[in-house]
């Protein structure tokens, strides 16, 4: 037992990149920031940097502020 959420322990027990690709892609968004630093060192100790930025960009548009339209800075978007 890690102490993690079940979900998060699917990405830690995945083996190829394509898994965590799947995993990041389909993952609940609020488990992403709610677990953000599990979920950032499994990515960055897997080596799948293409999943790191791709979470990376996921939580940059979690955070931002948004604008009167209610959504986050063109920059961000277009990371995203």
């Amino acid at each position: 037992m890690t102490g993690l959420l079940p979900i998060v322990e699917e990405l830690l027990d995945a083996a190829e990149h394509s898994e965590r690709a799947r995993w990041l892609l389909g993952v609940p968004l609020d488990v992403l920031t709610r677990e953000r630093v599990p979920i950032r060192h499994a990515l960055v100790k897997a080596n799948f940097h293409e999943g790191l930025a791709y979470f990376e960009a996921e939580i940059a548009a979690l955070c931002a502020v948004r604008g009167r339209d209610g959504l986050a800075p063109v920059t961000v978007r277009t990371t995203r």
